[in-house]
């Protein structure tokens, strides 16, 4: 099998999710190049990664990937997009494509006309975790799912979540938000948790979308759950048989007896790796990967976007058609929570 060779567009947080999983996996995946701000921290950078780094898009272009993966802050995503389709090159967006309607209708636009191909980064609902309970939705074990709570992601992740539990949507969404904001004691942050924290205000967003047929999500986010050691993120999903909350599934069996199991999770004794899930004896899901390198769940599902990316260029299926619908959506959630708050 050829080996899917892609670059980079930034070289953040967020950026290093792709990095890893060329570093990790070089039998699938080759990293043509890194594009930095400046010469100083290109070269910064293939020192620390030893990685080929670039300055000047055309360098790094240069390299012929098959697709750019553009990590640019918010403000610097749509014009990086919209520079690599009009040159042609297939883009692998990090989210959100754009947070302003003016922004996205362009990129859109640009799109339609250039017919270079463009998705975006989606990755929540490729964890392991969220694969298993997929899963035993597909199997009927709930019965016909109608409504999902969840407090686990923000905005156009949490937007994607829901549609992933309750089906796809394409009609009218109706949206109700509230932005509250409430205190709480600082734990940390991505570089770590700490001690001593002071007291601090979040803002938490309540919404709840509407997608017809009796389809109701509800969004509950602050963003401090992400790395906050007093706050955990949460999630349950209601169907006509039965329901699933955080790891634990209730449901009505066929002959009519009641049930309850849990999802199992098994990892790598060394790595820590996930290796697969298993509910009721039976595997839902088998990481299609390596256990043998460290590997989040985030770091797997990075992987398998992409995968699913690299095989539509190839005339496979869309790996995530919802990309303009989700950050049209996002960008009217936060538009009402706002007008609230």
């Amino acid at each position: 099998m050829d080996k899917i060779r892609f670059a980079v567009a930034g070289n953040g947080w967020r950026a290093m999710f792709f990095v890893r999983a060329a570093l990790n996996l070089p039998e699938i995946f080759e990293l043509t190049g890194v594009l930095c701000r400046s010469q100083e921290k290109a070269q910064a950078f293939e020192a620390a990664h030893g990685v080929k780094a670039f300055w000047e898009l055309d360098a790094m272009l240069d390299t012929k990937p098959d697709f750019v993966v553009s990590c640019q802050t918010k403000a610097a995503m749509p014009g990086m997009t919209m520079e690599l389709l009009r040159r042609g090159m297939p883009v692998l967006s990090e989210t959100p494509l754009a947070t302003d309607l003016d922004a996205l209708t362009q990129m859109l636009r640009v799109q339609k006309e250039t017919g270079t191909p463009l998705e975006m980064a989606e990755q929540y609902f490729l964890y392991p975790n969220h694969q298993a309970r997929r899963a035993l939705i597909a199997k009927g074990i709930l019965g016909d799912v109608h409504s999902v709570w969840m407090s686990m992601m923000h905005d156009y992740h949490g937007i994607s979540m829901l549609r992933a539990y309750l089906g796809e949507e394409s009609g009218p969404v109706t949206i109700r938000a509230r932005k509250l904001t409430t205190p709480i004691v600082h734990t940390g942050g991505r570089p770590g948790l700490v001690a001593g924290g002071e007291i601090e205000n979040e803002y938490r967003v309540l919404a709840q979308f509407d997608f017809g047929g009796g389809r109701v999500g509800m969004h509950d986010f602050a963003g401090s759950q992400y790395h906050s050691a007093i706050r955990t993120n949460h999630l349950r999903i209601l169907g006509t048989r039965g329901e699933i909350f955080d790891n634990e599934v209730r449901w009505v069996q066929p002959d009519g007896r009641l049930a309850k199991a849990e999802l199992v999770y098994h990892h790598d004794e060394i790595t820590g790796t996930l290796r697969a899930i298993d509910f009721d004896g039976q595997r839902v899901y088998e990481n299609p990967f390596r256990w043998d390198v460290a590997m989040t769940e985030d770091d797997i599902a990075v992987c398998t976007v992409m995968t699913r990316f690299a095989a539509a260029l190839k005339g496979g299926a869309m790996h995530y058609p919802y990309a303009f619908r989700d950050s049209y959506l996002s960008i009217k959630l936060t538009e009402l929570a706002n007008q609230d708050a």
